[in-house]
């Protein structure tokens, strides 16, 4: 019983709602069967894990009716409707906490009841709610349009009473919403294509674009020049105008977004200054830093109080380049127990075998390497290009480890062009990594190191423009 779809609903149910739904199951304008009541009452006793042998469904028959035989249909009806209850509680709950939605709800109902006047009264409190609203984004004017447009195709309301120019704001309102909305899921398709290999062609991005510039609600507004400037930065990743503009809203106007909006924000800035950083621009990893640190600070990389393993390893490896091993250190242990559970060994392994990378402890690196497990994508692809790193380092060291990296280098480059789950430009950017050291390797390995080699291999790492670890090889090629 404990993965049955009531169990599921039961375990959402915060200790102290659980009261509160004791009210509801027993009211009766919601239920009368008191069969219900008495299998919420038995499964309320194993809150909130739900998970004890006791829930075994004959178990539970017994405990609800001890003298008869297990009748699996009646049980399940039971659980049907108490699982339809606890869905309406979750729904009345939110209702609670969510005012707008309420006022929506009560306008639009006093409307069709033909009490005209008291729905005048609460369409108007909700224009003035709205009015209130911190943000202005695409839910802001999807609410506006619907408060205006209620109104005025209510039957009681004299629309040529309507100006032409309130009539075209309740049309421009919907217009922010469409464009918004547009924008949003532009920059979602636009920033897969970065990372999977998948293409778009989006209908009418072009044009809703113009009719922004146009649009009188978007002259200052911040989200539109955050999505505008977001999408732009897709076109000319390189326009550093166009980032510090993105940048600014960041740092100054972030309480203008909803959380989730500004932790979307954070993300796209960071992986802009990530492909900047990649192509020699060196100066966009302190950004990307504070960035995290900015994230960290407001907490908008925490979902349900977890940390994605991805974030928690992309903040060490910017803070380990940085130099920042002290900072690191701290990061990990206080970040590591919000990880989820099943990815924390692997995590920290990684994490840990980035810093000592960093510290120059190759052999220590390695061995934390071996000790990850996970065959996702991203962990094949951090743990292999960094083994191939450590590897390098330690043949620098030691020239006996040539055959190893030759190895490993080969393997590396195999699997990058085998697995079809790597977008193209991703891809080529590891490929390019393996082939400069395989080139730097085979140079020092047969004695032709020279000044004269090593500067067509840097002129050609400055054509070059996607390498994943750039700075490191640009340094690797310094030294000779």
């Amino acid at each position: 019983m404990q993965d049955a779809k009531l169990i599921v609903l039961l375990k959402t149910v915060q200790p102290e709602e659980l009261r509160w739904l004791a009210k509801w199951v027993r009211s009766p304008y919601y239920n009368s069967n008191e069969g219900v009541v008495a299998l919420f009452d038995y499964l309320r006793r194993y809150a909130p894990a739900f998970d004890s042998p006791k829930l075994d469904k004959e178990a539970v028959f017994r405990q609800l009716f001890p003298k008869q035989p297990y009748d699996d249909q009646r049980l399940r009806l039971l659980m049907f409707r108490l699982s339809e209850l606890v869905e309406e509680f979750l729904v009345a709950q939110r209702l609670k906490g969510d005012r707008l939605t309420h006022q929506q709800l009560l306008q639009q109902e006093l409307g069709e009841r033909s009490q005209y006047d008291l729905f005048v009264k609460k369409n108007q409190a909700l224009a003035e709610q709205l009015a209130l609203s911190a943000y202005r984004d695409e839910h802001y004017y999807l609410a506006l349009w619907r408060q205006q447009h209620d109104y005025f195709f209510h039957p009681q309301t004299a629309r040529y009473g309507f100006s032409a120019d309130q009539v075209r704001e309740i049309m421009q309102n919907l217009d922010a919403f469409y464009i918004l909305s547009k924008m949003r899921y532009s920059t979602e398709l636009r920033n897969r294509q970065n990372i999977l290999p998948e293409e778009y062609d989006i209908l009418l991005l072009r044009e809703s674009l113009q009719l922004a510039e146009e649009h009188p609600a978007f002259g200052a507004d911040k989200v539109f020049q955050a999505y505008r400037d977001m999408l732009g930065l897709m076109e000319q990743p390189d326009n550093e105008n166009t980032y510090q503009r993105l940048e600014t809203i960041a740092f100054s106007h972030l309480h203008l977004f909803r959380p989730t909006d500004q932790s979307s924000l954070l993300r796209y800035l960071i992986n802009t200054t990530i492909q900047l950083y990649n192509k020699g621009k060196q100066e966009y990893l302190k950004r990307q830093f504070r960035l995290y640190q900015l994230g960290l600070e407001k907490e908008l990389f925490l979902d349900e109080g977890k940390l994605s393993d991805a974030t928690f390893l992309n903040i060490i490896v910017t803070a380990t380049v940085l130099g920042e091993m002290g900072w690191v250190e701290g990061f990990i242990a206080q970040y590591a127990p919000s990880l989820p559970d099943t990815l924390q060994v692997d995590a920290v392994s990684l994490g840990t075998a980035y810093w000592y990378f960093a510290k120059g402890d190759f052999h220590a690196s390695n061995a934390l390497l071996r000790q990850v497990e996970s065959t996702g994508l991203q962990y094949q692809l951090r743990v292999k290009s960094l083994s191939l790193r450590n590897t390098f380092e330690l043949f620098l060291q030691d020239e006996t480890y040539y055959e190893l990296f030759t190895y490993e280098s080969k393997a590396f480059r195999k699997f990058l062009r085998r697995n079809e789950k790597i977008s193209e430009s991703r891809a080529r950017a590891y490929l390019n990594l393996a082939s400069f050291l395989r080139k730097l390797a085979k140079l020092k390995a047969n004695g032709l190191l020279t000044r004269n080699s090593l500067a067509k291999l840097r002129e050609k790492l400055d054509k070059e423009n996607s390498v994943v670890a750039r700075p490191w090889l640009q340094e690797k090629l310094a030294e000779g």
